[in-house]
């Protein structure tokens, strides 16, 4: 979280709305249903946090073509940068740490990757 903070200091995202940029940068044209069910809250909670988030116009709401009911949920350009360097930063430290890494301890950690992977992945 520290990171999206550094990414967008004057922002100031919750973790929660920072899960929100990130849930709908890997899932564009979510809708609000699919957040409130990926953040585990009622869609009223999960509506004022996107509704903060379209003010700082990170979010934007667009009609669904195919269903004139539902609502689609699509980063904005400014969106994608925050997540952009967000995720920039959170790699580099991830990557600064594994290349501490040596020996036994980085064959172990190259043995459990595909083991990671399929846990964390979506």
């Amino acid at each position: 979280m520290l990171e999206a903070a550094r990414a967008a200091p004057n922002l100031r995202l919750t973790p929660p709305q920072f899960r929100i940029l990130n849930y709908v940068f890997r899932n564009p044209g979510a809708s609000l249903s699919q957040v409130a069910a990926q953040l585990g809250v009622r869609l009223p909670t999960a509506s004022v946090m996107l509704v903060k988030l379209a003010k700082e116009q990170l979010v934007t709401r667009e009609r669904d073509p195919a269903s004139r009911r539902r609502m689609q949920l699509l980063l904005t350009s400014r969106g994608e940068q925050v997540i952009a360097v967000v995720r920039a930063n959170v790699f580099a430290r991830v990557e600064a740490r594994l290349s501490q890494l040596e020996g036994p301890a980085r064959a172990d950690l190259e043995r459990a990757m595909p083991t990671l992977e399929l846990l964390f992945r979506d």
